[in-house]
């Protein structure tokens, strides 16, 4: 082979492999997230200033607001996240929800109701239009409840990995006839996908006894049967 086309070789390689660490790094920035989102946002940023551009840039650009949101940067976050909206493309539409969502935990619940409307009959395929569908079901129904504040601060401290920060909105809202079984299933639900299990069950239980009829029973005894099987207790799960 001739020196020049060796070269041109070699160049195509380089690029393909500072390629695949891009893409390689988002994924572990994906994965660590859930547990050091410093650690994740030092390394999406460095994925996002890389002179190199793919398809793995936009989502660096999503996962790194998400990283501020968790990191308690907001203002950033939606800076991130409407300079993807303006770009347009795959990751559009997740911009637009987290947006809205934004305005959920910073308690314009009349904005987020509006922009979750709008996002409602964009695209309903997407991955996230359930999302979307729950996000704007509940603005809508607890719009007249004061409880509403409780519960978006409770879901951003606990996004955040603040639950003891949390523990205070979420006490007052077992205090709100029009949320507490919500709230209650929430908590539970929460605490089983952190893998405190115990916490978890007492919850699951405390909705059950306070709501043996309620709106949300079925859901609590799917998610105790869950809990029962995961610690390997199936008979207590068959019950």
């Amino acid at each position: 082979m001739k020196i020049p086309a060796l070269i041109c070789t070699l160049g195509l390689w380089s690029a393909t492999v500072a390629a695949a660490d891009l893409q390689a790094q988002v994924e572990q920035a994906r994965l660590l997230l859930e547990h050091d989102a410093q650690a994740a946002c030092t390394a999406l940023q460095a994925v996002v200033e890389a002179p190199q551009r793919g398809p793995w840039t936009k989502p660096a650009r999503l996962l790194l607001a998400e990283c501020n949101l968790r990191l308690g940067d907001l203002d950033r976050a939606d800076r991130l996240w409407a300079d993807l909206e303006k770009r347009g493309g795959p990751t559009a539409y997740a911009a637009r929800y987290h947006r809205a969502e934004l305005l959920y935990f910073r308690g314009d619940f009349a904005a987020a109701t509006a922009a979750l409307a709008a996002l409602a009959t964009a695209d309903p395929s997407h991955v996230l239009a359930n999302d979307v569908l729950a996000l704007l079901a509940v603005c809508e129904e607890y719009a007249a409840s004061a409880g509403l504040a409780d519960l978006s601060r409770a879901q951003l401290l606990e996004r955040q990995g603040q639950s003891e920060a949390a523990d205070a909105h979420w006490a007052a809202l077992e205090e709100d006839a029009s949320l507490v079984e919500w709230s209650l299933l929430l908590r539970a639900e929460l605490r089983a996908q952190q893998d405190r299990l115990d916490e978890a069950m007492i919850l699951y239980q405390r909705q059950i006894a306070r709501f043996p009829q309620g709106e949300h029973i079925v859901a609590a005894h799917l998610g105790l049967a869950a809990l029962y099987e995961r610690q390997g207790a199936i008979e207590q799960a068959l019950k």
